[in-house]
Protein backbone atom coordinates (compact mmCIF):
# COMPACT_ATOMS: atom_id res chain seq x y z
CA UNK A 1 0.00 0.00 0.00
CA UNK A 2 0.95 3.31 -0.96
CA UNK A 3 1.20 6.19 1.84
CA UNK A 4 0.68 9.46 0.38
CA UNK A 5 1.27 12.60 2.83
CA UNK A 6 1.34 16.18 1.97
CA UNK A 7 4.05 16.31 -0.67
CA UNK A 8 3.90 12.73 -2.23
CA UNK A 9 5.37 9.50 -0.84
CA UNK A 10 9.17 7.88 -0.97
CA UNK A 11 8.30 4.65 -2.17
CA UNK A 12 11.16 1.63 -1.38
CA UNK A 13 11.48 -1.71 -3.84
CA UNK A 14 13.72 -4.88 -3.68
CA UNK A 15 12.92 -7.92 -5.87
CA UNK A 16 10.68 -6.03 -8.10
CA UNK A 17 8.46 -5.71 -5.38
CA UNK A 18 6.96 -2.53 -2.50
CA UNK A 19 8.51 -3.52 0.62
CA UNK A 20 7.67 0.41 2.12
CA UNK A 21 5.81 3.51 1.34
CA UNK A 22 6.52 6.70 3.68
CA UNK A 23 4.73 9.33 3.33
CA UNK A 24 6.62 12.17 2.43
CA UNK A 25 6.54 15.86 4.16
CA UNK A 26 9.04 17.65 2.20
CA UNK A 27 11.91 17.44 -0.35
CA UNK A 28 14.07 17.77 2.22
CA UNK A 29 13.19 14.57 3.69
CA UNK A 30 14.89 12.45 1.41
CA UNK A 31 17.80 14.67 2.20
CA UNK A 32 17.35 14.46 5.53
CA UNK A 33 17.29 10.93 5.57
CA UNK A 34 20.16 10.03 3.81
CA UNK A 35 22.36 12.20 5.83
CA UNK A 36 21.55 10.06 8.84
CA UNK A 37 21.95 7.22 7.16
CA UNK A 38 25.91 8.57 6.44
CA UNK A 39 26.42 9.77 9.99
CA UNK A 40 25.66 6.55 11.29
CA UNK A 41 28.30 4.86 9.30
CA UNK A 42 30.76 7.65 9.71
CA UNK A 43 29.97 7.20 13.36
CA UNK A 44 30.26 3.74 13.26
CA UNK A 45 33.57 3.71 11.66
CA UNK A 46 35.14 6.18 14.19
CA UNK A 47 33.98 4.24 17.14
CA UNK A 48 36.11 1.14 14.87
CA UNK A 49 32.92 -0.77 14.02
CA UNK A 50 33.37 -3.33 11.26
CA UNK A 51 31.10 -2.11 7.90
CA UNK A 52 30.17 -5.78 7.75
CA UNK A 53 28.47 -5.53 10.47
CA UNK A 54 26.81 -2.05 10.02
CA UNK A 55 25.51 -3.95 6.67
CA UNK A 56 24.58 -6.86 8.59
CA UNK A 57 22.38 -4.78 11.09
CA UNK A 58 21.37 -2.69 8.40
CA UNK A 59 19.62 -5.77 6.55
CA UNK A 60 17.96 -7.18 9.49
CA UNK A 61 16.14 -3.84 10.47
CA UNK A 62 14.99 -3.77 6.38
CA UNK A 63 13.88 -7.28 6.34
CA UNK A 64 12.34 -6.61 9.52
CA UNK A 65 10.54 -3.96 8.31
CA UNK A 66 9.48 -4.75 5.17
CA UNK A 67 5.86 -5.44 4.00
CA UNK A 68 4.55 -3.87 7.38
CA UNK A 69 2.35 -1.42 8.68
CA UNK A 70 4.50 0.52 10.89
CA UNK A 71 4.75 3.23 13.41
CA UNK A 72 6.24 6.44 12.15
CA UNK A 73 9.58 5.86 13.86
CA UNK A 74 10.29 2.56 12.39
CA UNK A 75 9.44 3.81 9.31
CA UNK A 76 12.23 6.63 9.83
CA UNK A 77 14.20 3.39 10.71
CA UNK A 78 13.33 1.16 7.99
CA UNK A 79 14.37 4.52 5.31
CA UNK A 80 17.75 5.03 7.16
CA UNK A 81 18.71 1.43 7.07
CA UNK A 82 17.46 1.23 3.35
CA UNK A 83 19.16 4.54 2.37
CA UNK A 84 22.49 3.47 4.55
CA UNK A 85 22.25 -0.28 1.98
CA UNK A 86 22.02 2.05 -0.97
CA UNK A 87 25.43 4.07 0.40
CA UNK A 88 27.77 0.70 0.94
CA UNK A 89 26.64 -0.44 -2.54
CA UNK A 90 24.51 -3.14 -1.13
CA UNK A 91 21.60 -1.70 -2.75
CA UNK A 92 21.07 -0.15 -6.49
CA UNK A 93 19.37 3.36 -6.03
CA UNK A 94 17.70 3.45 -9.77
CA UNK A 95 17.99 -0.11 -10.95
CA UNK A 96 15.08 -2.00 -12.22
CA UNK A 97 14.74 -4.63 -9.59
CA UNK A 98 15.68 -2.23 -6.49
CA UNK A 99 15.23 1.15 -5.19
CA UNK A 100 13.44 4.35 -4.27
CA UNK A 101 10.92 5.56 -6.18
CA UNK A 102 10.29 9.52 -4.70
CA UNK A 103 6.70 10.77 -6.35
CA UNK A 104 6.19 14.04 -5.27
CA UNK A 105 2.09 14.93 -5.27
CA UNK A 106 1.29 16.68 -8.28
CA UNK A 107 -0.26 19.90 -7.93
CA UNK A 108 -3.60 21.04 -10.76
CA UNK A 109 -2.76 24.94 -11.96
CA UNK A 110 -5.84 26.88 -11.13
CA UNK A 111 -7.10 29.25 -13.78
CA UNK A 112 -8.04 32.35 -13.17
CA UNK A 113 -10.38 34.41 -14.62
CA UNK A 114 -8.02 37.46 -15.08
CA UNK A 115 -5.70 34.89 -17.07
CA UNK A 116 -8.08 34.09 -19.68
CA UNK A 117 -7.79 36.19 -22.72
CA UNK A 118 -10.38 36.11 -26.15
CA UNK A 119 -9.27 35.80 -29.28
CA UNK A 120 -8.07 39.28 -29.90
CA UNK A 121 -6.18 39.44 -26.70
CA UNK A 122 -8.11 41.06 -24.54
CA UNK A 123 -8.68 39.71 -20.92
CA UNK A 124 -11.90 38.15 -20.59
CA UNK A 125 -14.32 40.42 -18.21
CA UNK A 126 -17.65 38.06 -18.78
CA UNK A 127 -18.98 35.11 -17.43
CA UNK A 128 -18.83 33.32 -20.66
CA UNK A 129 -15.09 32.69 -20.39
CA UNK A 130 -15.60 29.24 -20.55
CA UNK A 131 -15.15 29.47 -24.66
CA UNK A 132 -11.38 30.56 -24.38
CA UNK A 133 -11.16 27.25 -22.35
CA UNK A 134 -13.01 24.84 -25.02
CA UNK A 135 -10.59 22.34 -26.20
CA UNK A 136 -12.59 22.35 -29.59
CA UNK A 137 -12.88 25.17 -30.91
CA UNK A 138 -15.52 28.01 -30.41
CA UNK A 139 -18.63 26.43 -29.16
CA UNK A 140 -21.06 28.79 -30.57
CA UNK A 141 -19.87 28.22 -34.60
Amino acid sequence: MIHEGKNGSINFYLNYKLVQSLASFDVRDVNTIRDSANRIIVEALHQGTNLNFVKKKFWIAVNNLKEKDISDEDSTIFAVSFFGLMKMKEITEDADHEGILVMPKRKKKKVRKKDLVIGNGKPCKTSLCFAALWPWGDPFL
